[in-house]
């Protein structure tokens, strides 16, 4: 049995450039596509670039929920894709309203089906994985500051506090082509009877703590409850971005 919730807060931000996106397959609860997309506040029409993208996994998201409950390297290659299809409409958008390369957002999904699922991602959007033991983040940021921390150029525990954060390496609009991180390599990831994904961007998870996220797993409180305090949580604690965030929790059909 799978639960959502999602949000999208401007917070302390002149608008809104988050988009976050859910799609259900009509003859089944137990697959699902869901999205976070940040459009780049340093570029024009970051809202539009957000749009743009969730749109496409619109289009796509009854293939891409097939896919993963088949073939690994197919699906794989579907989802990548899909991505760059999204990738391409920014970028003609772009070149017809505003100039070639101004627009762009980060995109985070998970595509789940039964017990199988995918995680793809470009930029600094997250996703979690946090059942009764852990919360692990599934991605890898897209950003100047994680490359100089895998060169050992910066300390881990800098990480947070650089500017270098804020420097994307990897997003969808400006560039002709984009390469998705897709997560697990090898095989599907399997999913556990009682676990939560969290996708969300970088104005919700930059204030957060892994004993906050922890909290999704009190299944005795309803998920939209536990993410509307989480998000007020980030924003008391002086996020200044927008805030935006897609919780999936599986958990065992009870009979």
């Amino acid at each position: 049995m799978i639960q959502v919730a999602s949000l999208s807060l401007q917070g302390r931000r002149n608008s809104n450039q988050d988009r976050v996106f859910v799609s259900r397959n009509a003859k089944s609860g137990e697959s699902i596509v869901a999205a976070v997309a940040d459009g780049l506040g340093g570029m024009i029409a970051g809202d539009k670039a957000a749009q743009i993208a969730v749109d496409t996994l619109g289009e796509e998201a009854d293939a891409l929920m097939a896919q993963v409950s088949r073939n690994f390297d197919q699906a794989r290659e579907f989802a990548a894709e899909v991505c760059q299809r999204a990738n391409d409409k920014i970028g003609d958008w772009a070149e017809a309203n505003v100039g070639e390369g101004n627009v762009g957002t980060t995109l985070v999904t998970l595509i789940a089906s039964g017990s199988k699922y995918l995680v793809l991602n470009v930029g600094d959007s997250r996703c979690y994985l946090i059942d009764d033991n852990s919360v692990r983040q599934v991605t890898q940021d897209h950003t100047v500051a994680d490359s100089l921390v895998k060169q050992g150029a910066l300390a881990l525990a800098d990480y947070d506090a650089s500017p270098l954060r804020n420097q994307l390496t990897r997003s969808l609009g400006p560039h002709p082509t984009t390469v998705p991180d897709i997560f697990p390599n090898g095989q599907f990831g399997s999913i556990n009877t009682r676990c939560t994904f969290l996708l969300c961007s970088d104005g919700f998870y930059s204030k957060l703590k892994d004993a906050d996220l922890m909290k999704l797993q009190n299944f005795s409180e309803k998920l939209e409850d536990v993410l509307a305090a989480l998000a007020e949580a980030a924003l008391d604690r002086d996020s200044t971005d927008n805030v935006s965030a897609v919780a999936v929790r599986f958990e065992q059909n009870k009979k």
